[in-house]
């Protein structure tokens, strides 16, 4: 079994480069950390089925229609929005 020392050299577009380099700035964190934050969460997602969720909420919400559905999300929107 090979051994691993947890570098790795990754090359990325100039623009990829400067936007990460922003964010970094911005946020107080490094490159580093961000990448390193993107790839935890690749690995958290890697087995999520988003359609098998929405299959359970539809199953446990059978009695509230579409359109209620929407006015529902469209009314939170709304709220996000004017709470900016």
């Amino acid at each position: 079994m090979r051994n691993f020392n947890g570098k790795i050299l990754l090359r990325v577009p100039q623009e990829i480069h400067k936007e990460l380099a922003r964010e970094a700035f911005r946020s107080g964190h490094s490159i580093n950390r961000i990448c390193l934050e993107a790839l935890l969460a690749r690995r958290a997602l890697k087995n999520y089925d988003p359609w098998k969720s929405i299959e359970r909420l539809w199953r446990k919400n059978r009695k509230v229609t579409a359109a209620d559905s929407t006015e529902e999300i469209r009314q939170a929107i709304l709220e996000v929005r004017h709470a900016r």
